[in-house]
This record gives structure tokens, sequence and C-alpha cells, in this order.
């Protein structure tokens, strides 16, 4: 089993102070028993954030782990060889300089809303060889031959940030960016449209496309709880947040530790800067014998990350 927590040390300051108080009891009683840690470098310049990387294997090429494969698999849509990609309504801000995205969560589109929006956009990307499956209301699947081997940013780069460093430029995604001028214009009168207008709420005018890459089984599960308040800074969510983590996984993943210690065990803390994954596996005597010792508080753990 290998856990894979991103934002475990969140940029924000606020966040940052928080931690020196966090009591997560099963996450400190797991990295007491560490037989190993392994560190791993952070690079804001890669298309697919490193928690991204621990969970597909760091064997998996930048930019092409197959998120919208798995989903398709779990979905049971996946066939052999097909290329699959996830496809995220958006609202896009046109700014003087540069375009940026309304982070999709804030978008709360309904389930009727975003299906009347996908069947809307699917012809169009029928004409392209991609065909479009709704999965839900902030998630679509796309398949098409557009998609093999192309690498993609995954959407925390770009959520509430400029999109343009990271809109594909290959010749192969030309159609793709096509697809994504022709759809501000469709959405732009679209009634799904005015009436999100009538509310107050922001337009969604655009799609982002991520998750691309050939499947293979994933070497960890992802636990992105404490994404959305570590981006925010909100301490008092993020600390809740992560006592939901310490409550549930966590506590989940010590009780089978104590089950069965001869299994192994990786956790991995990821930060902005770098993270580290904590392996356990059956304790030895001079581990059995430190465990005698206070444990590190959890903020060590977290403050460098």
């Amino acid at each position: 089993m290998h856990l894979v927590i991103s934002h475990a040390a969140p940029p924000g300051p606020r966040c940052r102070a928080a931690s020196r108080s966090l009591a997560l009891p099963a996450l400190q009683t797991l990295l007491a028993r560490a037989s190993t840690v392994d560190t791993h470098a952070a690079n804001d310049q890669d298309l697919s954030p490193l928690p991204e990387r621990l969970v597909a294997g760091t064997q998996v090429p930048d930019g092409l782990v197959p998120w919208a494969a798995w989903k398709a698999q779990a979905a049971g849509l996946y066939q052999s060889g097909q290329a699959w990609a996830l496809i995220t309504p958006c609202h896009l801000q046109i700014h003087a300089d540069h375009v940026a995205m309304h982070d999709p969560d804030r978008l709360q589109l309904d389930e009727a809303a975003s299906r009347a929006l996908w069947e809307a956009m699917r012809p169009f990307f029928e004409e392209d060889g991609i065909k479009l499956h709704w999965h839900s209301p902030r998630t679509w699947l796309a398949q098409g031959p557009a998609l093999q081997d192309l690498p993609t940013a995954a959407l925390a780069r770009v959520r509430g940030q400029p999109i343009d460093p990271w809109i594909p430029r290959q010749v192969q995604a030309s159609p793709l960016r096509r697809l994504q001028n022709e759809m501000q214009m469709l959405l732009y009168t679209h009634p799904v449209n005015d009436a999100r207008s009538a509310a107050g709420q922001p337009a969604v005018n655009g799609f982002w496309i991520s998750g691309t890459g050939a499947p293979q089984p994933p070497r960890g599960q992802l636990l992105d709880l404490l994404a959305r308040s570590a981006t925010q800074d909100d301490p008092q969510a993020w600390c809740a947040a992560w006592q939901s983590l310490d409550a549930g996984p966590l506590a989940q993943a010590l009780a089978r530790q104590a089950r069965s210690p001869e299994e192994p065990l990786c956790i991995s803390l990821c930060g902005t800067a770098q993270g580290r994954s904590y392996t356990l596996g059956a304790p030895r005597a001079w581990q059995r014998l430190a465990q005698l010792w206070p444990a590190r508080r959890v903020a060590t753990y977290l403050e460098d990350l």
C-alpha cells in the first residue's frame, strides 16, 4: 500500500503556522515506525506535479499520468490501445496580457447543466474523431487518436492560474486548440450560460484537457483532501482536512499495519519544494526500542517540505 498525500505542507503562511499545532496520532505513529525515508524533488515546471508522479510511478513520462484511462477502466469504457483524456469544463478569464482559469470547483456546475453543455459540445469533438463521454458534472472523458502520447499539464497547474505556459503547442494538439476556440463561441450564447449570468455566476466558456497517458497499474493512491484549503491558505479548513485524513485512511492504514506488520506500507508527504516517502515494514529490534522514546511532533515532518 502506498498513500500519497498532496499539499501536506502548504505554501500559505497561515496554514504553515497552523501546522505547528497539528495533532495527528495515526500519522505520527506511522511515521515513527518508518524503516527507510526517500526524498523527492518537486519541480514546478513539470506538467505533472510530484504527487501525481509518485502515484503513477516516476518512470511515467512527464504529462502522461493516465488519470483518464484509469477512470475509463473503472467505468468499463476502456479498450486496449485507446487514448483517453480528462475534459474539465471551466471559465477562462481574459486579461490584457494573459488568460487565467477560474477554479473549476467554484463553478458549482450541477449534473443538468453539465449534461446540457456536454450535449452541445459533443458533436464538435466527434467531427475531429474524439468521442466525448459524460462522467461527472466537473469531469468528462475524451477518447480519440489525437490524444495518443500527448503530454498535458495537470489541472492543478492551471487552477486559478494563467494557462498560457501550459497549453499544448504540439502539432498533434492543433485540433484541440481549434476546438477550444470553437467552444468559446458556441458557449457564449448557450442557455446554460444565460441562466448562470442571470444568477451572477461565471460562464462556462472553455475546457481543459489533462490526464492523458497509456494505462498501467498505479503505484499509489492519491489523497488530495488538503488541496483546496491549502491553495486558499485557509488554516481552519486545512487542519480539519488533516483530521479527516488521520481519522480515516491513515487510521485504517495503522490498523492494517498492526494486523500485518510484514506487509509493506509507504506514506508520501508532498509539499511545494519536495516530498518524502516513509516506508514501513516489520519493526526491527532498534525500532521497537526507539518507540519507547517520545515521538517527534508531526510539524517536524512537514516543516521543510
